[in-house]
Order: structure tokens, then C-alpha cells, then sequence
């Protein structure tokens, strides 16, 4: 006797729309649940990027400050709430031969231009002998009226057509140990005022960091000569060291003769929402 097959039976239209509906219920349910760890992981990598962008920026800035010559850093308009600022980058600072010990010509004269002198110790952070090449040498700069290395008719900085070298001197004084010999080309150079403290600075040019909300960039100039008056913007290209800038607050109070000066850097940095609002107080030397 011969069996008929049997017929297999499928899903139905109605139990797949059945399935169909009970997974869009069940994967909306999930959703709503996943949602705000997700959002929430988002939102804290964002705030963490924005966070190590500003702190960045401001490590580096406050790396400038602290090796700005005395008295050079300057803020744009007023140095209370600004967005921009600019200080003179210091390489290298030594003491500077005055008196005895030593020959008259290992000395610093301040009544005649003189040609060659004698630091009290040696330089660091540079190569010798070493040639300047833009570099300039700079001794009791108040920023003030009459001893500011930012006009050169004072004095208190080197012309910048003066070339000078430093080497070390074959022959110190006696009993002082290893110096260095800085001579200079041509006339020499007359510094008008003595520093209290004996002390002499190499200097390579001025810095400026300058914050436009506007465009959400902060940024690094540098490559560009010494003016009486601040340049906003120095008229070279800037290096952009953080984006997302909102908003910025540079200001320095200067130091006085019990305290020393204390800069301010404060850094807001805004992406999709998240801000973050850094700042930054460090104290700088102002001892000429």
C-alpha cells in the first residue's frame, strides 16, 4: 500500500508579523536601556580629548613663561582679561664679571663700549664655541620706560646687527674656577645699567600666544622681531596648538620688589556640547 507524503507547513504571514513586531518591541526595550552608557561613553571620551588638548596647550605655555626673560612678558590690551600674550624666550643666563678677581679686561665696563668680558661660571644649554646668529645678549631689563630689552635704544639688548661668540677662557682668574669669554664684534656694546645681581641673558627672540574664539584656535608665533608695542598678530604664521577654543583669559600681575610676578592662563575648549575650562597660575622671576 503505497503512504502519501506529508505536507511540511511554514511560518504563516501573520506569525511573521508577529515576530517582526515582538523584536522591534524587545530591541526598542534595549535601546532605551543602551542608550545612556553609550551617549555616556561618548560624551567622556570627548571631555577626556578636550582635556588633554587644553592641558597640552597650557603645559607648553607655561614651559615659555618660566623661561622668559625677567620683566618681558607683556599682555594684549591690558594685561587683566586678554587673549593675547608675549614674552622674550630666554636660552641661557649666567653672571656676568664686575670686579676683582681677574684682569681689567676679563671685567664688564659700564662707563665704555667694551669688546670682551668674562661670565662667572659657564653657559648651559648651549654648544661652544658658540656664534650668535640672531641671538642677543641682554643685562637688567625693568620693561619699563628707559631699560626695555622690547626697544633697543635703551640699551639693555644688543643691537641685532652685533654678532658675539662664547668660548671658554684659556686663562680664568685664579681660584674661580671655569668661565666663559663672550666677545663681541666691531665697537663692542655699552650697557647702560648694572644688575643688583650680576646677571646676563641670552636671548633668541620674542614669543606670542594669541587666542581667536572666533576661528576656535590658539596659537604659537614665533620667527619675528622685537617691537616697541605689542604685534597682534606678530605678522607670521602661527603654529595652532589647541582647536575648539570658546573662549581664553590671559593676565600677569607684575612682581614688585617682595614678590615675584604671577601669570594667569585660563583655556575654555568647547566640542558638541562639552566644555572644559582650564587654569593655570604660575609664579615668574622678575629679578633683572
Amino acid at each position: 500500500m503505497m503512504t502519501l507524503p506529508r505536507h511540511h507547513r511554514g511560518f504563516t504571514l501573520i506569525e511573521l508579523i508577529m515576530v517582526i513586531v515582538i523584536s522591534g518591541i524587545m530591541a526598542a526595550v534595549v535601546g532605551v536601556f543602551i542608550r545612556h552608557p553609550v551617549e555616556g561613553y561618548m560624551d567622556l571620551s570627548r571631555r577626556a580629548e578636550l582635556v588633554d588638548a587644553a592641558e597640552s596647550a597650557l603645559r607648553l605655555m607655561a614651559r615659555d613663561v618660566r623661561r622668559a626673560l625677567p620683566n618681558s612678558i607683556r599682555c594684549d590690551p591690558d594685561c587683566s582679561n586678554g587673549t593675547a600674550i608675549e614674552l622674550i624666550n630666554s636660552i641661557a643666563g649666567v653672571r656676568y664679571r664686575s670686579e676683582p678677581p681677574g684682569t681689567p679686561d676679563q671685567r664688564l665696563s659700564f662707563t665704555s663700549p667694551d669688546t670682551a668680558f668674562n661670565a662667572v661660571g659657564v653657559f648651559s644649554n648651549i654648544s661652544k664655541p658658540f656664534t650668535s646668529s640672531g641671538e642677543r645678549l641682554v643685562i637688567y631689563n625693568l620693561g619699563a620706560a628707559g631699560a626695555d630689552a622690547y626697544d633697543e635704544t635703551t640699551g639693555v639688548i644688543t643691537p641685532a646687527a652685533l654678532s658675539f661668540s662664547i668660548d671658554a677662557d684659556p686663562a680664568p682668574p685664579a681660584g674661580s674656577g671655569a668661565e666663559d669669554r663672550i666677545t663681541l664684534s666691531g665697537a663692542g656694546h655699552l650697557f647702560p645699567f648694572q644688575s643688583p645681581r650680576q646677571r646676563l641673558f641670552l636671548i633668541d627672540g620674542p614669543i606670542s600666544y594669541i587666542c581667536n574664539s572666533a576661528s576656535g584656535h590658539l596659537r604659537r608665533y614665533s620667527g619675528y622681531s622685537l617691537q616697541a608695542t605689542q604685534p597682534v598678530p606678530p605678522g607670521v604664521g602661527g603654529v595652532p596648538l589647541a582647536r575648539h577654543v570658546s573662549n581664553c583669559r590671559f593676565s600677569y600681575s607684575a612682581g614688585t620688589a617682595t614678590r615675584a610676578g604671577l601669570v594667569t592662563l585660563a583655556l575654555t575648549l568647547t566640542d558638541s556640547g562639552e566644555s572644559v575650562r582650564l587654569l593655570h597660575q604660575m609664579h615668574v622671576d622678575n629679578v633683572p
